[in-house]
């Protein structure tokens, strides 16, 4: 994570002016992308979503929690069922549902209807983290009671779009090692006397692998630079 961070892959999409390298989520998709292949643990994702929405909603909280994520002192998690959470007075109640990166996170973002609550892992947070199909990054389960909070207003949808962008991005990366793993395998496993590769069905199979990747991956890179501007 350190190294990570270093790097500068946690701010490639953040204002240099909190900490981060200035580009856009043109750039950020790329390295996305290839954790996806690398099947990469840990809080990665959640944390860049967090930072994207952040400094595409600006303004004071911006400024105030940018620089943490994009060093890596901070990691982030989001939630996207929580429909039973308020927000009242500043504290936050209610069950967040799943949280991505729920179990490592410091930063909490709970969408409360059209706005995005954030949440500090503290007092009034409960985070508990059951058995999960994919342990490269579990999701936990949060529940809020009286945990303060700062609104973000109006912030739910662009939260939304960016982490269907940036989680599509993941995505289009495991596709494309899946792909190749399995035209790679073809080459290799032998039936019949002859490698499964030369057999027809196969190879339309792979191909069709390689037609869908190649789609997906130009629709996130679409969307990304739909993002940036």
């Amino acid at each position: 994570w350190g190294e990570v961070a270093q790097l500068g892959w946690l701010g490639l999409h953040v204002p240099e002016a909190q900490g981060g390298s200035g580009y856009s989520l043109e750039e950020l998709v790329v390295v996305v992308e290839q954790f996806g292949r690398a099947v990469a643990p840990g809080p990665f994702v959640p944390t860049v979503v967090a930072s994207a929405t952040l400094a595409a909603v600006g303004g004071d909280v911006a400024e105030a929690h940018l620089p943490g994520l994009a060093d890596g002192s901070v990691a982030a998690a989001v939630a996207f069922g929580a429909t039973e959470v308020t927000v009242t007075d500043g504290v936050a109640s209610g069950n967040a549902g799943n949280v991505l990166g729920g179990g490592m996170a410091q930063l909490l973002l709970v969408p409360v209807g059209d706005d995005v609550a954030l949440v500090s892992v503290g007092d009034g947070v409960t985070v508990t983290v059951p058995a999960n199909l994919d342990p490269t990054r579990r999701t936990a389960k949060v529940t809020l009671d009286g945990a303060p909070a700062t609104l973000l207003p109006g912030a739910a949808r662009v939260l939304r779009d960016l982490a269907r962008v940036i989680v599509a991005a993941e995505a289009v990366g495991m596709a494309r090692e899946c792909t190749e793993m399995a035209a790679a395998y073809a080459k290799e496993r032998v039936q019949f006397g002859r490698a499964i590769a030369m057999f027809q069905g196969v190879k339309h199979h792979c191909a069709n692998m390689a037609v869908a990747t190649e789609l997906a991956t130009s629709a996130v890179w679409d969307a990304a630079r739909a993002a940036a501007t």
